[in-house]
């Protein structure tokens, strides 16, 4: 089983986010580290991974400035496609001899922005015959059930969301782990949850072992 490690740290310059980072490591001693919105310039991105233990690192900051990602020795990974919403690699385990690949996405907020990501997604879902993992924050829900508090407004991006799913034949492996990942932060009646993190595969990873476990708001 080849451990992964998606996270939203939302800035990786304080103290406590670097020791969180390093006991997720030590716990689950992931092959490949995803970090998204790393609110860092290159130099400190490339000191974290040192530090971390990861021998390579991905972060293309003119292009995409919020996806950040380091892998070990035993992985092998190429970068394929990178926009500013998301980047897919060519990857391959030395002792597994295992091909697949991967990607991460950092959605923006906009449905017209998010479209080109699906699009994107479904192109490759065309392509691609190996194991594919999808993951990060979409920032769109599929459900009002994947919603708690403010107004139930909906500008479409449900449901282009969720022809997306059916049109690709991706397979939500998240939907039972854990309910919502991002919040408003507000306090009393006006707080709002959502999930809009994570984790897809196609048919042909469905022969791989997943466990996935999501830090509950």
């Amino acid at each position: 089983m080849m451990n992964s490690i998606i996270w939203n740290a939302r800035g990786i310059s304080n103290k406590e986010t670097r020791y969180h980072l390093s006991f997720l490591i030590s716990k689950y001693n992931p092959m490949i580290l995803n970090i998204l919105e790393p609110k860092a310039n290159s130099r400190k991105i490339k000191n974290l991974s040192k530090k971390l233990g990861f021998n390579n690192l991905f972060y293309d900051h003119e292009v995409n400035n919020h996806i950040v990602v380091m892998w070990k020795m035993d992985v092998d990974l190429s970068i394929v496609y990178c926009d500013d919403q998301m980047a897919t690699f060519k990857g391959n385990h030395s002792r597994f001899g295992q091909e697949f690949y991967l990607s991460i996405i950092y959605a923006l907020c906009s449905k017209h922005a998010r479209r080109r990501i699906w699009e994107g997604l479904l192109d490759l879902s065309n392509q691609i015959k190996v194991p594919w993992i999808v993951g990060g924050d979409f920032n769109v829900i599929s459900n009002w059930n994947e919603k708690i508090g403010g107004r139930l407004v909906d500008d479409g991006s449900m449901k282009e969301f969720n022809c997306f799913i059916i049109q690709s034949g991706l397979i939500d492996i998240s939907l039972n782990t854990y309910a919502f990942s991002w919040t408003n932060n507000h306090q009393g009646s006006s707080r709002i949850y959502k999930k809009l993190d994570r984790v897809f595969i196609n048919s042909e990873a469905m022969f791989w072992e997943f466990r996935l476990q999501g830090r509950p708001l």
